[in-house]
């Protein structure tokens, strides 16, 4: 009997220890999250933005929609024929979104979650956004909260001598205690596990703002300098972002990778595209580079990553700058 109970103590000490050790991953790997996000967060409002507001006149607006007793603002729209990004704003005074917020924020994420459509005064039965990435973030000061949405065509554009209407349908926040139990119970199981969240909160409505629509047109060729094993670099730039294509000596199975540094620091990487031609890859992508910007020096890195995406090796780099008129 003696021998049987210090065996049954020691499976027990055992299990004990695992699950230790199991709870103290899960630990870890949230922390590393959390502290990748926070370096990957930026501030809402992007530096192109901030140029085309030096230089332009603008883009302010100050258009009201109530709807179920919640008034939103919209406070900026600017758009090219590729691309569109809006400001706006509410009154702070939900004590339980006041909570998620700080949580969020706490943790280093500005992401916001939101529905929105655009239609044209032309076809109201048509929604503009579609076909494109869209990024949206938040940001608090004193008892307003403040939304970016920023919009990235592939192909299409909007269409031309229209005014436009805004409508915003949704805005939606979950809680971030919840989303790190959610993400530990799958971080401890097995390997390629995913996790879902709740949504902890809600606004729904159709507030709906009328837009009198004055597209960007300043276009221009950035400067191409300082170029290092890129070949067939085509690059345009207008007034909130720039597209680039260029090839790179090395096949699409080596899966390259990019990094782009503006004035020397490194900035967040966007989506891009690469097509395979043979012994070299293209690569395709957009970034916040506005063609008013005629001071910052972007430059574009293309590496070769570890199977694990961790070890970088540069191949091939080349400047950008918007020449001075």
């Amino acid at each position: 009997m003696s021998q049987k109970i210090k065996q049954d103590n020691k499976k027990h000490n055992i299990y004990k220890v695992l699950t230790a050790l199991a709870i103290i991953v899960a630990i870890v790997l949230i922390a590393v999250y959390e502290t990748n996000l926070k370096k990957e967060t930026k501030d809402c409002k992007s530096d192109n933005m901030a140029k085309v507001e030096e230089n332009l006149t603008p883009a302010k607006l100050d258009l009201m929609s109530m709807q179920n007793g919640r008034e939103i603002r919209l406070i900026k729209f600017m758009a090219t024929k590729k691309k569109f990004i809006f400001d706006y704003q509410f009154k702070l005074d939900d004590e339980r979104l006041k909570e998620l917020l700080n949580k969020q924020l706490a943790a280093g994420s500005n992401y916001q979650s939101i529905r929105f459509s655009l239609f044209a005064d032309s076809d109201k039965s048509n929604d503009l956004v579609g076909g494109g990435i869209s990024f949206s973030t938040f940001r608090i000061e004193g008892d307003t909260f403040y939304g970016t949405v920023n919009f990235t065509y592939d192909s299409k554009k909007l269409p031309d001598d229209t005014n436009l209407t805004l409508q915003i349908s949704q805005l939606s926040w979950e809680d971030w205690d919840e989303r790190r139990t959610a993400e530990a119970e799958a971080n401890v199981s097995e390997a390629g596990s995913s996790f879902t969240v709740p949504t902890a909160l809600q606004y729904d409505g159709e507030w709906r703002f009328d837009i009198t629509y004055q597209p960007l047109r300043q276009t221009g060729k950035p400067q191409i300098t300082q170029v290092n094993n890129i070949e067939d670099i085509k690059a345009d730039s207008d007034a909130l972002q720039t597209t680039v294509a260029f090839t790179i000596p090395v096949k699409a199975e080596a899966m390259p990778d990019l990094e782009i540094y503006k004035d020397g620091v490194k900035i967040k990487t966007p989506s891009f595209t690469t097509k395979p031609e043979g012994d070299k890859t293209q690569f395709k992508l957009s970034f916040d580079m506005s063609v008013l910007d005629k001071t910052s020096v972007y430059k574009i890195q293309v590496n070769i990553v570890d199977e694990i995406g961790q070890q970088a090796t540069e191949i091939g780099t080349f400047d950008m700058q918007n020449k001075v008129s």
